[in-house]
């Protein structure tokens, strides 16, 4: 939508200040709007004036040519002595960058500007940003997969982005958008440069792309004109034919060139094209056709902008004229620049020479060189103005580009079947899932999304594998019941059919034919062509780009993060004619996302670089998992420092820490909640009324309401193994070094405990004194209880009680007890050196004493989880029971179990989890922004949670703060975790009025 400000070249001192307007006070706003604009043109007229007055005709010449530059060639002094004099001695008008880097050729454009007589329009090739050109930049979708989007405003903000990162760098020009009609799929140039094949689409996409850009100040450029979709011959190598008639050409080809001159296109690239339809002078391209740049663009379709040419240096022109009579003909023709001539000096001289013969006239070189020096004073090019080098990178890429960048793709991915909705998947319990990527390696971006969502395992085969490598895959396979089959390292090549080769759709065809399988190809929709035969294929996606982003977006729709929106630009098939695209809307899984799409500025969570850092530093932890969850999304999840102060293993996501206290929540508080809801647990009975062994205790009648809220008189804790200890060493009468029916409970490495030693643990439990006084403490006891009576209640373990009613169906892969039965030793995060029990470096094994004496098993610790997994079960209690659409706790009893108990006895717990109580300062364990809505609960090891209904948010941080030495306590004497939660709350206070 335009502002009255863009009538006011970005004057606002006119507008009324008035809430409402009338009729009468329309008509001085407007006179003074038409007055301002006819100042401008004065102004601009004035300027335009006195410039070209001042020049030779050399120079005006010199205005009409713009030349190649690389910035990657800024390294060689003989290349840009050789630029700069190229462009003092000719005048140059215009430079139009090729490849390189954004700092170089900004420090380029300097140079050459500042020696320049004129300032030069400066362009640049960006049809998908700067990285078509430029490393360390953004690199949006291509044109074809801007194609399959439904929501057109989101391609004005890609345009209004890449105005503004062109603008930051000194580019005046982007040559785009590309606007042909890619109505032949055998088209080997523009192809993924074509918005598709309906000419709606493209003008619709074409015009919102140039509006970006117009807005954000810079010159766009609609290319190939006439149309260069319908050939099947590159016209940088030789000269396409274009056999349509003139009829099919006006219906076709030029409807989105019309759509965009009606609405004011700055410029219009003429293609290198031989239409005899409009000219048919043998071998003549349209970019030296005065039929159709001067008859038809200028005059037809009335185009006032600037008329440029494709480059003559292509071999579609250079096979059949001479260089500087090309360039002659191009400007007899109507073209205003000359992009990129051969040899400059020839064609300065012939164009003069042209002049002399008449063949061209001084007015026409008057007209276009005043047309050139116009768009340069209407683009601020009056006086250069140096770019300023300081922090291009960081500009270039920042944060509100990248969620333009994932929001393009979130809704270009296309799903083109979805047999009996299977997308997104549910039910991921009743599922073994493998993920196979064809041409890419193991643990790619894709396959890391699909881990994050549950159990999948991962293979990888080349592109061109053996008969021997298949078969071996197969077989391997036959174990799953549904697998994921991406192709990637695809390209852009129509002979190779896109990079997914024969060979590549016989291996789908023989994976597809023993198993059930979901394709995502991440190549042009039109490979398609050689997939005959879908069956056994239960959902297919296309996601066009074989990209990081592409592939972590794909996964998500995949399991429901994001919803698929897209539709196919082209015909990719008789099977997937054009618009083919199944939308899913259930979102109900994580999305993985960046802040800014909660309108959270993520330099407003810098600062928790800097405390985590600082805490490594002074040794309080050496590495730690950050995770932040906003109204479903995943918008921190970073992982800092090492296992160890070592610094030989850097933490990643997918790292596994132990979680200690945690397990009170994840496994047996949950448990709880679950057999309370289903009647089989009344909190308000005792112990007793569920574990006959209690019966005469102390213990029979304290209430699981009191155990649960940490209210019940029980001491804090027993440590159990130091009756296990003589002499320093451990008794052998207890202990073993290897397995036998009898020391048949694993300790730790190399440690093996009598089985019924269990029944001693309890034993002490059960005759340990209660308490005198009814205060609060934190006690561990009780939950050795209530894992006891969860596993009478349900007949199963706990460990197998919570894997399959919560982890399994969550998709909490990493969630365990005992983790070192399912994964490596190197994924797990080393606790402590236990130099009083175990005598060994604990890694793998749980760091409680009391739990790894039950076999690393128990209720009150022992699991071990990444910030993800975790994420899930925390945001299904957020979500008042209810995850990825299934039901698991009633919401009554989420507000039961995190609802205060005894709060008028100083106590802020709920039941099982803990609670802020920031009335009492001495108290405090939260940070000052936590509601009374919050609750959450921390670990030993340095683990800790927290869920704020309010703002419905959770944040969790793992560390294992206890490496080396447990005694390190420096993680809550600097207040770390509440630090971090404290920045967190202020993030989110500044969202709300925040405008990125």
């Amino acid at each position: 939508m335009l502002s009255w400000s863009f009538f006011l070249w970005g004057d606002t001192s006119f507008i009324p200040k008035c809430g409402k307007l009338r009729i009468a006070d329309l008509k001085p706003f407007c006179e003074k709007i038409i007055n301002k604009s006819k100042e401008n043109r004065l102004n601009d007229s004035l300027w335009v004036d006195s410039i070209y007055n001042s020049m030779t005709l050399d120079e005006q010449i010199g205005q009409l040519i713009m030349i190649n530059v690389y910035s990657n060639k800024g390294d060689d002094e003989t290349y840009v002595k050789n630029i700069s004099n190229l462009i003092q001695t000719f005048k140059i008008g215009g430079i139009c960058f090729f490849q390189g880097g954004p700092v170089r050729q900004a420090n380029l454009t300097n140079l050459w500007q500042s020696v320049s007589k004129i300032p030069m329009l400066v362009a640049i090739d960006a049809e998908w940003g700067l990285a078509m050109r430029l490393d360390s930049t953004v690199e949006f979708p291509k044109a074809m997969t801007l194609g399959a989007i439904q929501d057109n405003q989101l391609i004005y903000d890609m345009g209004v982005e890449i105005a503004r990162q062109c603008k930051r760098i000194g580019v005046n020009i982007n040559f785009a958008p590309v606007v042909d009609v890619n109505s032949n799929p055998l088209n080997p140039v523009i192809g993924s440069r074509s918005f598709g094949e309906d000419k709606i689409n493209v003008a619709l996409k074409g015009l919102s792309y140039m509006k970006g850009m117009q807005d954000g100040g810079i010159i766009a450029t609609a290319k190939h004109f006439p149309g260069h979709g319908d050939t099947d011959t590159d016209s940088h190598f030789d000269l396409p034919i274009i056999k349509n008639t003139v009829t099919r050409i006006d219906s076709v080809d030029l409807y989105p060139f019309k759509e965009l001159i009606k609405n004011n296109v700055n410029g219009v690239m003429v293609g290198h094209l031989y239409i005899p339809a409009f000219d048919t002078a043998k071998n003549n391209a349209s970019t030296i056709s005065k039929n159709i740049i001067t008859g038809l663009l200028k005059e037809k379709l009335n185009f006032k902008g600037l008329v440029i040419t494709d480059a003559l240096g292509m071999q579609g022109v250079t096979n059949f004229n001479e260089s500087g009579m090309l360039e002659v003909k191009a400007l007899e023709a109507g073209n205003d620049i000359l992009l990129m001539p051969q040899d400059i000096p020839t064609t300065i001289h012939q164009i003069k020479k042209a002049i002399t013969q008449g063949e061209l006239s001084k007015a026409d070189i008057e007209k276009k060189c005043k047309k050139i020096l116009l768009y340069k004073k209407k683009h601020g090019l009056q006086t250069f103005k140096p770019i300023e080098i300081k922090n291009i990178i960081e500009d270039l890429n920042s944060n509100k580009a990248k969620l333009i960048n994932r929001r393009l793709y979130e809704n270009a991915i296309t799903l083109l079947i979805n047999r009996n909705g299977i997308l997104p998947i549910k039910n991921i319990d009743t599922l073994k899932l493998a993920s196979v990527l064809i041409g890419d390696t193991i643990q790619n971006t894709f396959q890391k999304r699909l881990y994050d969502y549950m159990q999948v395992d991962m293979f990888s085969i080349s592109l061109t594998p053996t008969k021997e490598q298949i078969d071996n895959l197969i077989n391997k396979l036959a174990a799953y019941n549904l697998t994921i089959v991406s192709v990637h390292k695809t390209n852009n090549s129509l002979k190779n059919n896109y990079g997914v080769t024969s060979k590549v759709i016989d291996l789908i065809n023989q994976i597809k034919n023993k198993n059930k399988i979901i394709l995502d190809i991440f190549a042009s929709p039109y490979c398609l062509q050689s997939l005959y035969n879908t069956q056994n294929i239960e959902a297919l996606l296309i996601s066009y780009q074989d990209k990081d982003i592409s592939q972590d977006i794909s996964a998500q729709i995949i399991f429901g993060g994001i919803e698929s929106k897209g539709k196919l630009p082209v015909t990719a098939s008789f099977q997937f004619p054009l618009n083919t695209g199944i939308q899913t809307k259930d979102i109900f899984r994580f999305k993985y996302t960046v802040p800014e799409e909660l309108n959270i500025a993520s330099l407003d969570l810098k600062e928790i670089d800097s405390i985590v850092l600082n805490g490594i530093k002074d040794t309080a932890f050496p590495g730690c998992q950050i995770m932040l969850v906003k109204d479903n999304k995943v918008f921190y999840q970073k992982s800092f420092g090492f296992f160890t102060y070592e610094k030989t293993r850097p933490v990643t996501n997918a790292d596994i820490y132990d979680l200690a206290s945690i397990t009170k929540i994840a496994a047996t508080t949950v448990s709880v909640m679950k057999l309370y809801d289903e009647r089989k647990i009344n909190i308000d009975k005792t112990l007793g009324d569920y574990l006959p062994s209690l019966k005469g205790s102390n213990k029979e009648n304290l209430s699981i309401r009191k155990v649960m809220a940490h209210q019940a008189k029980l001491k804090a804790w027993i440590p159990f193994y130091l009756q296990t200890i003589l002499s320093g060493k451990l008794d052998t009468s207890i202990y073993r070094t290897s397995y036998s029916d009898v020391f048949s409970v694993k300790v730790a490495e190399n440690i093996y405990i009598k089985k019924d030693y269990t029944d001693t643990i309890f034993k002490r439990i059960i005759e340990s004194p209660l308490r005198t006084n009814n205060t609060y403490l934190y006690s561990d006891l009780g939950f050795y209880l209530l894992m006891k009576i969860i596993e009478s209640i349900t007949n199963e373990p706990l460990e197998q009680y919570t894997f399959e009613n919560f982890y399994k169906p969550m998709g909490m892969a990493t969630m365990c007890y005992r983790p070192l039965n399912y994964f490596p030793k190197e994924r797990i995060a080393p606790t402590e050196m236990d130099t009083s029990f175990r005598k060994q470096l604990l890694q793998g094994y749980v760091d409680d004493p009391g739990a790894a004496m039950l076999g690393g098993v128990c209720g009150h610790a022992g699991l071990f989880s990444n910030a993800n997994d975790l994420a899930k079960l925390l945001q299904m209690f957020l979500q008042f029971g209810v995850y990825a659409d299934k039901d698991y706790i009633e919401k009554s009893t989420i507000n039961e179990f995190t609802s205060y108990q005894y709060p008028e006895k100083h106590n802020r717990r709920a039941l099982g989890f803990d609670k802020p109580l920031n009335s009492v300062p001495s108290k405090k364990q939260t940070c000052e922004s936590t509601s009374t809505l919050s609750y959450g609960h921390s670990g030993f090891t340095g683990t800790y949670f927290w869920v704020e209904p309010k703002e419905n948010f959770i944040y969790i941080f793992l560390s294992n703060r206890v490496y080396p030495d447990a005694k390190n306590v420096k993680i809550t004497t600097m207040d770390i975790r509440s630090n971090i939660h404290q920045v967190v709350y202020n993030a989110i206070k500044k969202s709300k009025t925040n405008i990125l």
